[in-house]
């Protein structure tokens, strides 16, 4: 639902709108809040100029435009306007619950109309400084969208509608926000195409198996690859052991099952994918520091208040 209301406010008049996940969760098939369930079109900035680009390996400074963006706006907990390093003006909006920032709207990749000769003069100076031709982006810069100035108001209160009805979406699905932790970065935020396919694989095989009980070896061996390969290769690009990363999946979902009353500790267990409820509080405890039990009585304490 959330998806085709952005792609509404897009038709017709250029702009790209997307949305940052700063909690991870939309991550995979089994997204937290199926109305927020978005496409890769809708999680990056996909337009032919941002994909252009991103070519010559200018997607880490785009991060960290990006980090430095959503840094600013979980900070102050309001939306801003702005132009990225590369001279494209864009719109961001917070999606705030519960007064935390789980995940930045943005809307824009345009340029502004009185704006193109600041536009160029950013690109020129970068280009200048990472020893590139400038002539190519400057060329791409022409056939972006342009918009009147006058109008980004009206563009501001429409990314602020839609980020009103995802908090509305968020609040129906039940699910509770500070069971989430927000980063400024965090995967899928990076271009898909920067991480090793075998990676992006075994994430997507991850968030739509958690409920299975498979280990780092079945994983492997679903990708047709040496468990040491693909352990390497995904610490290379995540910063972080396969291992520890299905663990604490597996973990971060229980603890939002647990959130809920109906749910048992054995139900916990076996929807995260544990084999017995022994081994499932032994990982518990060691990661979030407390047994699911106390974890459970205190979550449901917090919501009775």
């Amino acid at each position: 639902m959330l998806q085709e209301l952005m792609e509404s406010f897009e038709a017709g008049n250029g702009m790209r709108m997307s949305f940052d996940d700063l909690t991870g969760m939309l991550n995979g098939a089994h997204t937290d809040v199926p109305a927020m369930r978005l496409d890769a079109e809708h999680q990056f900035h996909m337009c032919e100029y941002c994909q252009l680009a991103k070519k010559p390996d200018w997607s880490r400074d785009c991060t960290r435009n990006k980090v430095a963006v959503n840094r600013l706006v979980v900070r102050r907990k309001a939306g801003l306007n702005g132009l990225c390093h590369l001279g494209l003006f864009d719109i961001a909006e917070p999606l705030i619950i519960s007064d935390r920032v789980l995940g930045v709207f943005y809307y824009g990749s345009v340029v502004v109309k009185g704006q193109e000769k600041r536009a160029a003069s950013r690109i020129r100076r970068y280009c200048t400084r990472m020893g590139y031709d400038p002539a190519t982006y400057l060329e791409a810069l022409k056939l972006v969208p342009k918009i009147d100035p006058d109008s980004i108001p009206r563009h501001r209160q429409t990314l602020r509608t839609v980020a009103r009805l995802a908090r509305f979406f968020f609040d129906t699905s039940g699910v509770r926000p500070e069971l989430y932790k927000t980063r400024a970065l965090r995967y899928p935020y990076n271009d898909p195409e920067d991480v090793p396919y075998v990676v992006r694989e075994a994430i997507a095989y991850i968030a739509a198996h958690l409920q299975e009980p498979f280990i780092v070896k079945n994983l492997a061996d679903h990708l047709n690859c040496h468990p040491d390969f693909l352990g390497r290769k995904f610490k290379q690009s995540m910063g972080t052991d396969l291992s520890l990363y299905l663990m604490q999946a597996r973990i971060d979902r229980s603890k939002r099952l647990l959130a809920n009353p109906k749910v048992t500790i054995e139900d916990a267990a076996e929807l995260s994918g544990f084999s017995d409820r022994f081994h499932f509080s032994k990982a518990f405890r060691r990661l979030v520091g407390m047994p699911p039990g106390e974890f459970q009585r205190k979550a449901l304490r917090e919501t009775a208040k």
